[in-house]
């Protein structure tokens, strides 16, 4: 037969409950507590504080079972051992055991004891309670259980109306982290635990791919502080630290990130440690030292900032003495040289910035490098790597009603032999549009920029009006739009050659015609509910020819030509070169919608006839338009498709054909599929995948493979593989890219491969975030998961 009482807690203060814990410690568990962390492995090994507890609790199908981890389940408290009163000094005592001794306040229980109050239970084989202090020692198979918290062990001391309580070699684990452990001892009190002689893991029982083991550590709210900490992988110890502060959720905070590793067979080994810091809940910072094998160490830092109405983030980095650059070569292209090698310091700062706020808007894009061979040799992302120029723009921008008002400063540091763009210092403009009597509108646009050019070449100051009025109706089945205006161009030139105008001014006028018929039908049979559009629309431009040969050439290019060019009042970007027509084109659009509006297939077919020849040109980088272009996109469930191709009737020759097929079913599952033609010198073909291993949902295959067909070469290529389950994440990849291919010659291209690594551990940091910066780029629609407390908590604007 087994005993109950029911007691009332004590209302004593914390301070003499404390006491009372530590009188009641067991001479043996201070000497575990005592012990270093080698401890721990002996007495894991001797079977005290197994893995019994955590199988216990864990529960398959339960948990977060994302596409990210595969986690089979989760930690699930016992049935019936939590109650909906929660926990609290307030509640009642009750105590049950086989055999139960009181003596005046305190009570002496043998046999399956359990003490509960409200939402916090203690089992063990014998136990003393004593109701002046609200004090429960136990001893023998104690377990312990709360909400969020499980602990089994040899011994326990519970202070029930102070919270506090402690377990000796203790089995514990943190339901609400998914994270469990062995400690020689616990102690817990109002959301604070401290470990003697520990491990953790948020690996499942049975499995231990890694784990922190310490002499000390302490976990407070989200963040876990250690003392002689070390990071195991398996049986393999990979990090140490005399102090460790980390994450043991997705919070953001201060402490290590685990290093990067990334190895080449020109750099050798490349090494980061980052270090981030959660300053506030709107501005962090990560700061990242960095050890090249064959270049020396460096220092890389990035600060984020959002505010109400802005977000910034700045980059930095600087590696000092470089030693296998100095400047100008690399210490192999200088053996043929004269002189002595210097290695020289490399360096980078780039600057994001957007601001809104009401009506005012800023921009800034700023980035600039040491050196024109920065991103190639240090191997930074190749998106960016393969950049012509870096941009240095500023910008504020004011729009009200009908006013826009802008004030830009721009420059470009190029990063490859060619001329250096010009710089506006600054440039500003003011927009206007009003209405004037029912469908009649007009608009002014005026705009005044000063350009500084390299030493030598024509600059100066540039002045833009462009006045017009606009008749546009606009109804359910179409459009037509009727516009005309003046264009009138002015400049104030420096460093001209003689004969020529230093103060030219420009003239064109302009009238355009543009009409548009939106018609649609049910579709029957199969696609019953389908809808089909027929979008047919004309578009007739006239702009009148100016001598522009002498000209400047500030802002001119030639934009890449598309559907949507036909439709442009100018085939050249840049207000320095405004091009004569007397043109029509026609464009039809068809679309398939199917019952709930979702866009199927959308087909585009322009064709543009030249009523006059053209005069004015852009030298010899211009090429003849293309007559007929069209273009087919569409996306169906998994399957997402588009090609695209020109024709040039003039020539009798095609001018580019692209086409990619996508097949997506899910994150995991992506395989794409392009290539791309353009004459005369490209002939490209792009196939990426990321795929399961069929009979696994652990292990994932990558690749891609860009190769030229024009100059036989591969532009980059990488393959891989991925490991996922509970508490690890492991992606291993080699790649083989074009080295800078737009600064050679193709027969002077040059490759550089490597191999790259990059591991996430469940509930704490990982390394290696350059794998899934590659795979971004080089599979489309590929996006990681957010295991980086960096992403996970990102800084967030206040209020």
């Amino acid at each position: 037969m087994r005993l109950a009482r029911r007691l009332s807690p004590s209302r004593r203060s914390i301070d003499t409950a404390r006491v009372a814990v530590k009188t009641a410690r067991p001479v043996h568990s201070r000497r575990i507590a005592n012990c270093t962390a080698r401890c721990l492995l002996a007495f894991v090994a001797s079977g005290a504080g197994g893995a019994d507890l955590a199988e216990s609790l864990w529960t398959p199908g339960a948990g977060d079972n994302d596409a990210v981890w595969h986690c089979p389940g989760g930690y699930l408290a016992p049935p019936g051992t939590l109650r909906s009163e929660g926990t609290g000094p307030d509640h009642p005592v009750e105590m049950k055991s086989d055999v139960m001794t009181v003596l005046g306040e305190r009570t002496d229980a043998e046999g399956s004891v359990e003490i509960r109050q409200g939402n916090r239970l203690l089992s063990a084989r014998s136990a003393t309670y004593d109701d002046s202090t609200s004090v429960a020692n136990a001893s023998g198979s104690v377990r312990f259980d709360e909400p969020g918290l499980s602990v089994s062990g040899t011994a326990a001391s519970v202070n029930l109306a102070a919270g506090r309580s402690s377990v000796d070699d203790a089995e514990f684990v943190l339901t609400d982290l998914d994270m469990r452990g062995q400690a020689a001892r616990i102690e817990w009190h109002e959301g604070r635990v401290e470990l003697d002689s520990a491990m953790i893991t948020t690996c499942p029982p049975g499995a231990a791919a890694w784990r922190i083991e310490a002499r000390a550590i302490r976990l407070d709210d989200d963040v876990a502080t250690s003392r002689h900490a070390r990071l195991m992988l398996g049986r393999v110890p990979v990090f140490y630290a005399p102090y460790l502060r980390f994450p043991v959720s997705g919070a953001r905070t201060s402490g290590f990130l685990v290093p990067d590793i990334d190895y080449s067979g020109k750099d050798g080994f490349d090494l980061s440690a980052p270090y981030y810091l959660n300053l506030a809940p709107n501005y962090d910072a990560t700061l990242t030292p960095r050890w090249v094998e064959q270049r020396g160490f460096g220092l890389e830092t990035e600060f984020r900032h959002k505010s109400r109405w802005s977000d910034t983030q700045l980059d930095t980095a600087f590696l000092s003495g470089d030693r296998d650059y100095d400047g100008e070569l690399s210490r192999a292209e200088s053996r043929d040289s004269a002189g002595e090698f210097w290695p020289s310091d490399r360096w980078s700062l780039q600057i994001d910035h957007l601001g809104r706020n009401g009506g005012l808007r800023t921009d800034v894009d700023f980035a600039t490098v040491s050196d024109n061979d920065y991103f190639g040799d240090l191997r930074a992302e190749q998106g960016v790597a393969s950049r012509v120029s870096l941009e240095r723009r500023g910008e504020i921008q004011y729009a009200r009603g009908g006013l826009v008002a802008r004030l830009l400063a721009q420059g470009h540091q190029r990063l490859e032999p060619g001329p250096q763009p010009y710089r506006r210092l600054p440039e500003a403009g003011v927009s206007y549009r009003g209405k004037l009597a029912g469908p009649l509108a007009f608009s002014m646009h005026a705009a005044w920029a000063a350009f500084d050019g390299p030493t030598g070449v024509v600059d100066g100051k540039r002045y833009h009006l462009e006045p017009r009025l606009r008749f546009a109706v606009a109804r359910p089945w179409g459009f037509l739009n009727l516009s005309g205006g003046l264009r009138r161009t002015g400049y104030d030139l420096v460093n001209v050659r003689d004969g020529v105008d230093p103060r030219p001014t420009r003239n064109v006028q302009v009238g355009i015609a543009d009409a548009g018929v939106f018609l649609e039908r049910d579709l029957p049979g199969a696609t019953a509910g389908w809808t089909q559009t027929l979008e047919p629309r004309l578009y007739y431009l006239h702009q009148s020819y100016a001598e522009q040969h002498d000209l400047p050439a500030f802002d001119a290019a030639l934009p890449t030509f598309s559907f949507a060019q036909f439709f442009r009042d100018n085939r050249f970007a840049g207000l320095d070169r405004i091009g004569d027509a007397n043109r029509l084109s026609l464009g039809v659009t068809s679309r398939f919608l199917d019952g709930r509006g979702n866009e199927v297939v959308a087909a585009r077919l322009g064709a543009v006839a030249h009523l006059a020849d053209r005069r004015v040109t852009f030298g010899s980088q211009e090429r003849p338009d293309a007559d007929v272009v069209g273009e087919l996109m569409g996306s169906r469930g998994r399957v997402r498709l588009f090609s695209k191709f020109a024709w040039d009737v003039a020539g009798d020759e095609l001018d580019e054909l692209g086409a990619s097929l996508s097949y997506r079913p899910d994150a995991r599952r992506i395989v794409n599929v392009g290539y791309r033609r353009r004459f005369p010198d490209v002939d490209q073909t792009d196939v990426s995948f990321h795929w399961p291993i069929p009979g696994t949902d652990r292990l994932n295959v990558f690749g891609r493979w860009n190769h030229d067909w024009e100059y036989g070469q591969i532009i980059e290529s990488f393959a891989g593989v991925e490991f996922a389950n509970c508490c690890i994440a492991v992606k291993l990849l080699w790649h083989r890219t074009i080295d800078a291919p737009r600064n050679l010659a193709p027969s002077e291209a040059r490759s550089d491969g490597g191999i790259m690594l990059q591991v996430a551990l469940k509930g704490l940091a990982g390394f290696g975030s350059k794998v899934d910066s590659r795979l971004v780029r080089g599979i489309k629609g590929y996006r990681p998961a957010a295991r980086d407390r960096r992403e996970a908590g990102r800084a967030k604007s206040p209020g």
